[in-house]
């Protein structure tokens, strides 16, 4: 009877450990959803790929301007006693006379100066499909933004399922660690009582006394793990490092469908965006080569200029104009040309290996993911029922010590024992969702509106 206000002391401490979850559940919640939401909205490195979107509208743009013609104007201002230039800028100013055509004024003019003001106009008529060629590959390059966005949306969907869970998992460790320490104290002031009254030997009371020691010690490094974790979750949501956010939910076991691997595998590519990117990626070298093999053809443009010669702003003068049909076609580069298409097969081929290779990895990654999965559930199946064998393990251990039929070190087995298990259960539990969100990453169908965000 003398044991009564010591295991009362122990069982109203767990009752209170019990209890000390209470109110977190008056706490506001985050769910994974609102989390998901928050960070499509605010997530800094998604922020980076807007001007990147803008920029490849801008080069689309600026590729249509083959089809337009272009009109510059240039105004200079000359000056000289050249013969030639004289000759011709008189009559260009509609200022030739008879005079003019005396020997000296032709040998030896007169120094003259001319304001000249040239309005040019060029257009494109025909060139082979350069111009195509160059708004094919700028519509891709805005493909390419778009896949690239698309795929930064699912890493970071899996990133904030991960740090998600990652919270939810170091509370679980929190608690456990809270546990651990609570039981730690109640376990060495039983063991005081039982030194005092001569039912225990001294070494027990040291025994508890480390046990303890070490609990804090893992308490504190849990409260670390948690706050660092929030950290983490709230960089993805767009947040203050700091920012205070609802508790997130429980690791509670999840019950997933999985599909067969080959309907996983089958039209993969068009599911993953990483690959839809490469394959533009594929289709602009392809563009690269057939431009660069037009360059071995001519060009056919239409030009024509109005310019306007004056002796100086306060004199007027003449102007005229011209305009013709261009062909210009390039016979001799120095090899440039010929270079340039071999770089652009190899770097088509380069590309094509790529895509080939990036097909074997995607299956490869679904079928780790699909081996994970269903690893982790067994794990979960299997941590279950340890952790429940080690409650019951506890509790015998504890009654045994308080009848003196078990040592203090056997106690403590059986709590350390207790701990761990729950907290691989937690860890299994996280590992399974988690898995099954790479899962659905790897067959490019997760979304804010699969199976791994319930």
């Amino acid at each position: 009877m003398k044991n009564m206000p010591q295991a009362k002391t122990l069982t109203l401490a767990l009752f209170a450990l019990l209890l000390s979850a209470a109110p977190l559940s008056a706490q506001e919640k985050l769910t994974l959803e609102q989390a998901v939401q928050r960070a499509l909205q605010s997530n800094p490195e998604l922020a980076i790929d807007a001007p990147a979107r803008e920029a490849a509208n801008s080069e689309l743009a600026a590729s249509r301007a083959g089809y337009l013609p272009r009109l510059d104007v240039e105004q200079s201002v000359l000056g000289g006693n050249n013969p030639v230039y004289v000759f011709g800028t008189l009559l260009t100013q509609r200022h030739f006379t008879a005079d003019n055509f005396a020997l000296p004024s032709l040998n030896t003019p007169d120094a003259l100066g001319n304001l000249q003001t040239r309005v040019l106009a060029q257009q494109n008529i025909w060139d082979f499909g350069r111009t195509r060629q160059r708004m094919e590959a700028a519509r891709l390059g805005i493909e390419m933004t778009d896949r690239g966005h698309e795929d930064h949306l699912r890493q970071t969907l899996l990133a904030v399922i991960e740090a998600y869970y990652s919270v939810s998992l170091a509370r679980e460790a929190l608690e456990a660690a809270e546990a651990a320490l609570q039981s730690s104290e109640a376990i060495v002031k039983q063991a005081q009582s039982r030194v005092e009254v001569g039912l225990a030997v001294e070494a027990d009371l040291l025994r508890s006394q480390v046990y303890l020691a070490s609990a804090r010690q893992q308490d504190i490094q849990a409260r670390g793990q948690s706050e660092f974790a929030r950290a983490a979750l709230n960089r993805l949501m767009g947040n203050a490092l700091d920012n205070a956010f609802g508790e997130t939910a429980s690791l509670t076991p999840a019950t997933y469908t999985l599909p067969a691997e080959e309907a996983l595998l089958a039209e993969l590519c068009k599911r993953r965006p990483d690959c839809q990117r490469l394959q533009a990626e594929v289709r602009q070298a392809e563009l690269e080569v057939h431009g660069r093999q037009t360059q071995f053809l001519p060009t056919l443009g239409a030009f024509a200029a109005w310019e306007a010669n004056n002796p100086s702003f306060k004199e007027a003068g003449g102007n005229n104009w011209t305009a013709g049909l261009s062909l210009r076609w390039n016979l001799f580069a120095g090899g440039s040309d010929s270079a340039m298409l071999q770089a652009a097969r190899h770097r088509l081929e380069q590309k094509q290996r790529q895509l080939k290779a990036m097909e074997s990895v995607m299956a490869l990654e679904v079928h780790k993911a699909l081996i994970q999965v269903r690893s982790a559930e067994q794990q979960v199946q299997a941590m279950q029922a340890a952790e429940a064998q080690s409650q019951e393990g506890l509790r015998i251990l504890k009654n045994r010590y308080e009848a003196g039929l078990a040592t203090m070190t056997d106690l403590l087995s059986a709590e350390a024992a207790r701990s761990a298990a729950r907290s691989a259960l937690a860890e299994a539990i996280y590992r399974h969702r988690f898995s099954f969100a790479q899962l659905e990453y790897a067959s490019g169908i997760l979304s804010p509106n699969s199976a791994a965000m319930r």
